[in-house]
C-alpha cells in the first residue's frame, strides 16, 4: 500500500542521493490513479499538486488524492501549488496536505517574505512544509530580469525558513515559446548556497538532457502539468477518430490511461539520471 508522507521527507532523501522527485498537477480521479501508475511503473514516489484553476476543490481533492495513492504502491505526497495568499494555505492545511506553497514571488521582497513567514508560522506548529519562491517564474516566455538572485537566496531563507525553494533560472509555466535554455551555471551557484532542496516549476517542454543536467545540479523537485495534459488530450483525440471510437466517456479514459501512463513514466525516468534505485 502507498504511504502518505511528509514531502520534506521525500525531498531530502532525493537531495542525499541525486535523483528528483516528479510533482504533478492532478484534476480528477482518471489523472490521479495514471500518475500514480506511472510512478509504480518507474519505481519514484511522487507529489500529487492541487491548483486552483483546475476546478476541484481543496477538500475534495485531499480525500481523492489520499485514497487513490493509499491504493498506490508508492510513498507520496499532497502539496498546494501556487498558493496567493496566507487564507488559501491555512484551508490546505486543514485538509490535511503535506505541504503548502505560498506564492509571494509576484511581490516584492519584503512583501513576499512577509507572506512566506506568516504560512511557515502556521505550518510548522501543524507539521506542514512550506515551499517558497524567490525570484518569479512567469507565463509561456523567459524574462531573465525575474531570474532568481543567489545574493537574495540567502537573506530569503534566512527570514523564512522556508523547507524548499523554488526558483526562476529559464524555466516557464506553460507552452514555452522559444525552447527554453536551463541556466546551469546559476543553478549551481544556488545550489552552493541554498540549505533546502531547490525546485523547478514549468518543467513542461524542457529538453531531457537540459532537464537532466539539472538534477545533477542540485533540483530535486519538478513541477509538471501542461505536457501530460495536452498528451491526453492528443490520446483523447486519437482514440475519438480511430476505427473504433468508444462509445461512452468512462471506456474513453481507460482506453487511454496506459499510453498516458507509460509517457509520463518516461519523463519520470529522466529524473533518475544516475539511475539510483529509490523504492
Amino acid at each position: 500500500m502507498g504511504e502518505l508522507t511528509r514531502s520534506i521527507d521525500l525531498l531530502l532523501d532525493a537531495r542525499k542521493r541525486g535523483y528528483a522527485v516528479p510533482a504533478y498537477n492532478v484534476f480528477s480521479y482518471e489523472s490521479t490513479k495514471t500518475v500514480l501508475r506511472a510512478a509504480e511503473q518507474a519505481g519514484t514516489p511522487v507529489i500529487l499538486m492541487h491548483h486552483f484553476s483546475y476546478g476541484i476543490d481543496l477538500e475534495t481533492f485531499a480525500v481523492l488524492t489520499r485514497e487513490l495513492g493509499r491504493q498506490s504502491k508508492v510513498p507520496f505526497s499532497i502539496h498546494l501549488d501556487h498558493a496567493p495568499d496566507y487564507e488559501e494555505c491555512i484551508r490546505a492545511i486543514r485538509a490535511g496536505f503535506s505541504s503548502v506553497m505560498i506564492d509571494g514571488s509576484p511581490h516584492p521582497f519584503d512583501e513576499n517574505v512577509k507572506m512566506t513567514q506568516d504560512v511557515v508560522r502556521a505550518a510548522r506548529a501543524c507539521g506542514v512544509d512550506v515551499e517558497g519562491e524567490i525570484g518569479h517564474v512567469g507565463f509561456n516566455d523567459v524574462d531573465r530580469t525575474l531570474f532568481t538572485r543567489p545574493e537574495e537566496v540567502t537573506k530569503f531563507l534566512e527570514l523564512t525558513e522556508v523547507d524548499s525553494l523554488a526558483i526562476s533560472i529559464g524555466n516557464s509555466h506553460g507552452v514555452y515559446f522559444e525552447e527554453p535554455r536551463i541556466e546551469q551555471e546559476l543553478l549551481k551557484t544556488i545550489n552552493k548556497i541554498s540549505p533546502v532542496p531547490l525546485v523547478l516549476h514549468g518543467t513542461s517542454g524542457i529538453p531531457d538532457e537540459q532537464l537532466s543536467e539539472a538534477v545533477a545540479n542540485g533540483i530535486v523537485k519538478t513541477n509538471i502539468a501542461t505536457e501530460y495534459m495536452m498528451y491526453m488530450a492528443d490520446a483523447m483525440k486519437e482514440a475519438l477518430t480511430g476505427d473504433n471510437p468508444p462509445p461512452t466517456a468512462p471506456k474513453l479514459m481507460m482506453g487511454i490511461e496506459e499510453k498516458v501512463a507509460a509517457f509520463i513514466e518516461r519523463k519520470m525516468r529522466l529524473l533518475n539520471p544516475a539511475n539510483i534505485s529509490i523504492l
